[in-house]
């Protein structure tokens, strides 16, 4: 069987099947962590901007806008996938760098709404579109993102697809299609981190992975190898030749992509956390805040410096990529939420003073784990002389660095709470944990668009 059509199969029967039952509590809260920050998301300017354009261009009944609206299937897509990544907010796998569940579940809840499926379907087909995205990404990391493509639009795609194509119960070879329509679909470019494009990225996906599914099921024509071959994806996106077919075929790593998943406890990039988590417990064990502090050295691996772009940020998207803002925020607050991340909050006299505080270094190989660890050192000089370090090796909220569901459900409501009522909210939050049990999806769709806290 070919590599594409063997991945199709396994799509297929994974979104049969659902998500094996070990699993099933880490992918509903991965579920409920995405609504939450797609809700936020849509009340802010890059949600607006996006909400503003799908109206216009993509107009429609088919499919609900979270947060209130709606739009075609397509623009649904579109939108809640754009929503979701608006504010670097939602979860990453742990072994590769990419956001699978923005334009993952986006595609799954538009198509799923287009078909009127259950919950069980939703569920099952948004795990098949996370583990066809972890096992594609796997195959072409690191040339592939070593090359400045950005893995959440490109290998996106093909999990929306995916998610997408099984909920319209597309036998393997057609969706094998599908996936061959979405290799030219598929792009993203890392150029565009700290803008407005790089959340687009995960709408992108999440829409061209549901136009590809459709149009394989109206019988659109395509390769079924998209995959393989030296002028396959595979090859094409993979310039340094290191293509691994066997992690296309076999899970990578032994275990299931939604066991892969990391929750983000910060609102920026990823590997800006490890830092944050170990300044906030150093602030809180030492009582400390700007004017005790003499200095703050971050050490990372030297792979993070391509991505910490943004050492002077000028607002708040440029902040998520810049290491000396994310400590200066946690310094000054205790923390750093969304409150903190902010255009004006960033301009502030006292974080721009914050920020004089911290120094970056790097370092090949910190602590001997690879880049994917997302690993920091902090030192804290205090004017009185005294000096705290502390380590953080993984990036808290991935799955060998977990935290407590009480900072999850206080990040969902943290996020919804600009959209939803607190009672609304918790309704969004008790029937995402009982998806699996939803004959039908309008009570979910009801509240997330803002229906019952408007009636």
């Amino acid at each position: 069987m070919g590599l594409t059509l063997d991945l199709a199969g396994t799509a297929t029967e994974i979104a049969a099947g659902g998500p094996p039952p070990a699993t099933l509590d880490r992918t509903k809260l991965a579920i409920r962590d995405y609504l939450g920050v797609a809700l936020y998301g849509s009340q802010h300017p890059v949600g607006e901007r996006i909400g503003a354009f799908v109206d216009a261009a993509e107009p429609g009944t088919a499919g609900t806008l979270l947060g209130g609206g709606t739009a075609s299937t397509t623009g649904a897509a579109l939108a809640n996938g754009t929503f979701g990544h608006a504010i670097d907010y939602d979860d990453t796998f742990e072994s590769i760098v990419l956001h699978p569940t923005a334009p993952t579940f986006a595609a799954a809840l538009a198509t799923a709404e287009r078909v009127d499926a259950d919950g069980e379907d939703l569920l099952g087909s948004y795990a098949a579109g996370v583990e066809v995205a972890y096992r594609i990404a796997h195959s072409v990391y690191p040339g592939h993102y070593d090359n400045g493509w950005h893995l959440t639009g490109t290998v996106g795609t093909f999990g929306a697809t995916a998610a997408a194509g099984t909920l319209l119960d597309l036998a393997p070879g057609t969706l094998a299609r599908a996936f061959g329509i979405a290799g030219s679909c598929s792009s993203s470019l890392k150029k565009n981190f700290g803008t407005m494009t790089k959340p687009l990225h995960a709408g992108h996906a999440a829409e061209m992975g549901t136009r590809a599914a459709l149009l394989a099921d109206s019988g659109f024509g395509a390769t079924d190898e998209v995959l393989e071959g030296p002028m396959g994806y595979g090859s094409v996106m993979n310039p340094t030749g290191t293509f691994d077919e066997a992690d296309v075929r076999e899970s990578p790593g032994g275990r299931w992509g939604v066991e892969d998943i990391g929750l983000k406890p910060y609102p920026s990039g990823v590997i800006t956390h490890a830092a944050m988590e170990a300044l906030r417990r150093t602030v809180s064990e030492q009582d400390l805040a700007p004017p005790t502090v003499e200095r703050i050295v971050v050490t990372l691996d030297e792979a993070a410096s391509e991505m910490l772009i943004h050492a002077d940020p000028a607002d708040e998207l440029q902040a998520k990529f810049s290491i000396e803002f994310c400590l200066a925020a946690v310094l000054r607050e205790g923390d750093a939420g969304v409150a903190e991340f902010d255009d004006e909050y960033v301009a502030a006299p006292e974080t721009r003073e914050a920020m004089s505080l911290v120094e970056r270094a790097f370092e090949p190989g910190l602590f001997g784990e690879a880049f994917a660890g997302y690993g920091a050192r902090v030192v804290v000089e205090t004017v009185d002389g005294e000096r705290h370090v502390a380590e953080e090796r993984r990036a808290p909220g991935s799955p060998s660095n977990p935290l407590p569901e009480e900072r999850w459900r206080a990040k969902f409501h943290e996020c919804a709470a600009p959209v939803l009522d607190r009672e609304a909210a918790e309704r969004v939050a008790s029937l995402t944990g009982d998806i699996e049990r939803l004959g039908d999806l309008a009570p979910l769709l009801a509240a997330l668009g803002g229906d019952e806290a408007e009636g």
